[in-house]
């Protein structure tokens, strides 16, 4: 029987966040944007992680919090979203929480987002469910973004060839 879990905790504003540690695949020093024309508002742009381009959202604009402009631990949180790759953009990422699970408490009545709340200490953790995080339309709308054009594709459909032993 599970008796912990543990959450990747960030803070957007003045709030603190968490996901569940599973879903996180790495956190990254928060870098260039691409964006992307006709996106919703929410996200940012693409970014290039080694191969794999990757949408990022601002949980700012997601969360409706003031704009605060980007420091030094500005982060973005990759992690797994139904089978793809997201970008979180994060005010700060400050640690891994291990929690009791008789210490997470499902959400108050109408919290759009939050899939339960966490205590640890005196600290209270809101956990994001990432599924409700975005419409079923925006996350048909995100995997178009999704980066499912390789420059090999693409070459392809334009009638180019990227082998150059031809």
């Amino acid at each position: 029987m599970v008796e912990t879990l543990q959450f990747v905790a960030f803070r957007v504003g003045t709030q603190q966040f968490a996901v569940e540690i599973h879903r996180v695949t790495e956190v990254i020093s928060y870098c260039e944007i691409t964006p992307i024309p006709g996106a919703p508002p929410f996200v940012e742009g693409m970014i290039d992680l080694r191969g794999q381009l990757v949408p990022v959202l601002d949980m700012r604009k997601r969360l409706g919090v003031a704009e605060i402009q980007n420091t030094m631990q500005t982060r973005i949180l990759i992690l797994r979203m139904n089978r793809q790759k997201i970008g979180l953009i994060v005010d700060e990422a400050d640690q891994v929480y291990t929690i009791p699970v008789e210490n997470i408490q499902p959400p108050p009545d109408g919290a759009d987002f939050v899939i339960a709340v966490a205590k640890h200490k005196n600290v209270l953790l809101v956990v994001l469910d990432l599924e409700r995080l975005l419409s079923g339309e925006e996350q048909v709308g995100l995997q178009a973004f999704g980066g499912r054009a390789s420059v090999p594709a693409m070459a392809a459909r334009d009638g180019h060839s990227t082998d150059d032993n031809r």
